[in-house]
């Protein structure tokens, strides 16, 4: 697909959603309308020279957008806008071996819908469609065809499930996370039950993926099983959610069988298993253990896996083990906190993930959050980075 098309397109996509905007007094309840404002400053310390601490600033809004011309159609787009400055930016070549516009601007989708406004060494303005699709509902049937999220995937941290569109643990400024240019069918079998079919072509058509899952209920357990072709592999899979007790426990699993175009030469499976429990005081505690079977036992996965925009769900994390455990709860009604543990015993790898948020008023939101990892150097096991985000929201 011509890049310049897309970005014709972006803008296009834009100017009818201004357009429809100014048209929502003179049709009340067809129109919905909503987003973000976001200023998030992060400041990472390394302990290896010739760094010491990065600060980068970003800015970041977002709009969505839902149209309702009828009871059966509906129309989304939802962009966003990013605005990077700071060290990290002009870092960027000897931290990632490219500038920091290239980095972000990886369009992974059928079509480009993402402009890159600004990329100079200190500055980078990028925008982007993450959402773009069509729905229509009937009865038993819905068919999206767009940009659009495809979760199959069950698990808080690790989805290997989600063959079209995994996402990264530790990418929490992304709440709602990548999408495909795909269309889906879905049909309902019964009350609890259905089929899902999903098409997301590539530019390289055997980097295609196509799948599909049958969900179903059994005696308190949603079930389902999927099965198709994943960007080179074919691919079978299921997961499960219920509960033992009043615990929530949750899995799913996927085997990749490489074709000839799969970049891999034998199969793997990736798979993951949770549970997690709400406690008398409010307190919520879950856990979780990965397995990934094209892991690595070193810790040089860092930069390059957990640091990543976007992971695979054929290998979700570098090493072949990992755990999870989290803790969250509400200190005050206006006051939460969270605290969350990933070690890999494989590749002796942990990060520690807390974060405390407070509501400052209504739909105003402030948060601090920290990214601490350790894991083995050539002086031993220690200390390799540490990230720290202020983030200050505002949703409308």
């Amino acid at each position: 697909m011509n890049p310049g098309f897309g970005r014709l397109l972006l803008l296009i996509l834009s100017f009818l959603t201004l357009h429809t905007v100014q048209a929502q007094d003179e049709e009340p309840g067809k129109v919905e309308l909503g987003g973000y404002v976001k200023y998030l400053q992060t400041t990472t310390f390394y302990d290896a020279p010739p760094l010491a601490a990065t600060p980068t600033n970003l800015f970041h809004n977002r709009l969505n957008f839902k149209w309702y011309p009828s009871a059966h159609w509906s129309v989304a787009v939802e962009a966003r806008n990013r605005l990077f400055y700071g060290e990290e930016v002009k870092l960027a070549n000897m931290l990632y071996g490219s500038s920091y516009g290239e980095m972000i601007n990886q369009n992974t989708g059928l079509f480009d819908l993402s402009l890159l406004w600004l990329d100079q060494p200190s500055v980078v303005l990028h925008s982007t469609l993450d959402r773009a699709y069509v729905n229509w509902s009937r009865n038993k049937w819905d068919i999206r065809l767009g940009r659009q999220r495809i979760n199959w995937g069950i698990n808080l941290a690790w989805n290997p499930n989600d063959l079209f569109n995994a996402f990264n643990f530790l990418d929490f400024d992304y709440e709602e996370r990548p999408g495909s240019d795909a269309v889906r069918v879905s049909y309902a079998t019964g009350l609890m039950s259905n089929v899902e079919v999903a098409f997301a072509p590539a530019r390289d058509f055997s980097q295609s993926v196509g799948a599909a899952m049958y969900k179903f209920n059994v005696k308190g357990y949603d079930l389902q099983f999927l099965g198709g072709y994943a960007r080179g592999d074919l691919t079978l899979g299921a997961g499960w959610a219920g509960n033992i007790g009043k615990a929530g426990f949750k899995g799913e699993a996927t085997w990749f069988e490489p074709t000839r175009h799969s970049p891999d030469s034998a199969g793997a499976l990736s798979m993951s298993v949770a549970i997690d429990y709400l406690l008398s005081n409010g307190l919520y505690v879950s856990g979780a253990v990965l397995y990934n079977g094209l892991g690595e036992s070193s810790g040089s996965g860092l930069q390059s896996g957990l640091a990543a925009a976007n992971l695979s769900p054929k290998s979700l994390f570098p090493g072949k083990w990992a755990t999870l455990a989290q803790v969250s709860g509400q200190a005050t009604p206006l006051l939460s906190v969270s605290a969350a543990c990933i070690y890999s015993p494989t590749d002796n790898i942990t990060v520690f993930f807390p974060s405390v948020s407070y509501s400052i008023r209504e739909n105003w939101d402030l948060d601090l959050i920290g990214q601490t990892f350790f894991l083995d150097q050539p002086g031993g096991y220690g200390h390799a980075a540490t990230a720290a985000f202020l983030r200050l929201k505002w949703s409308y």
